[in-house]
């Protein structure tokens, strides 16, 4: 595996753990009737955006791995 897909990976998992964060900051934000709530809702927008973004740059990266040791092995 390489750098640019350890940290895509790195990128994803810390994105998904802000959002997952973010999201249960906006229920009980909502819970509480608390004038945040739109705000955080809107970080939580953002946040699965980001992690949307993260997980096809992972996805990406995997498939260039994949790629790059299938042409390895076909020149042997």
């Amino acid at each position: 595996m390489s750098d640019r897909s350890r940290k895509a990976r790195a990128r994803l998992l810390v994105a998904a753990g802000m959002t997952l964060n973010a999201l249960l900051f906006t229920i009980f934000g909502s819970i509480a009737h608390a004038d945040f709530t739109p705000l955080a809702l809107g970080v939580t927008a953002v946040g699965i955006f980001a992690t949307t973004w993260f997980l096809l740059d992972a996805g990406i990266a995997l498939q260039a791995d994949v790629q790059r040791r299938r042409a390895a092995r076909r020149q042997l």
